[in-house]
């Protein structure tokens, strides 16, 4: 099964919408905060006099993946690309927006479990501070559709949104 504890980890995607080759694991996740979510895309319907439907569309929505990093590094915040160095005790965070395309992977702790890749992503963070929990970094990556998988020799659209994994042993 693949509740639990998993382990979240980015990259930066490569030529033609592939996998990153690469990836930076998140760190210390909280409990109970990596989840991902759709949301229902636009209907299109057209409707003839007397509320006769002749034609409904209905368009891909958006997946989301979000996850809490507790006390996040300095490390993490450079492989992001939103900080500098840390100088003297401090580092200076330019933006809240990751810059570029980057894949995110989640793998579940149990074996046997599915786990998610998806190969582009757009990321953005929002940190956070409370008496409790102390800092925090809400990691969101906004899951695109690959565009630049090339069609295959019969022609058929090879682009997708992700892909699930089966994982071969448990997370230590």
């Amino acid at each position: 099964m693949a509740w639990s504890k998993c382990k979240v980890e980015f990259g930066d995607t490569g030529a033609n919408d592939a996998f990153a080759d690469e990836l930076t694991d998140v760190g210390k996740i909280k409990n109970q905060t990596t989840q991902l979510s759709a949301n229902e895309g636009d209907s299109l319907t057209e409707v003839a006099t007397g509320g006769e439907i002749v034609a409904m569309e209905q368009l891909d929505g958006t997946l989301q993946l979000q996850t809490t990093v507790i006390e996040p590094s300095e490390e993490l915040y450079e492989a992001l690309g939103i900080a500098g160095k840390a100088e003297v005790g401090e580092q200076q965070v330019k933006t809240h927006i990751v810059p570029g395309d980057k894949s995110v992977k989640v793998t579940p702790k149990n074996a046997g479990a599915k786990g998610i890749k998806a190969p582009v992503t757009r990321m953005s963070v929002a940190p956070a501070f409370d008496e409790q929990d102390g800092n925090s970094l809400v990691i969101t990556w906004n899951i695109v559709k690959t565009t630049a998988v090339a069609a295959g020799e019969d022609g058929t659209d090879k682009n997708y949104w992700y892909s699930r994994f089966t994982t071969k042993e448990a997370l230590k």
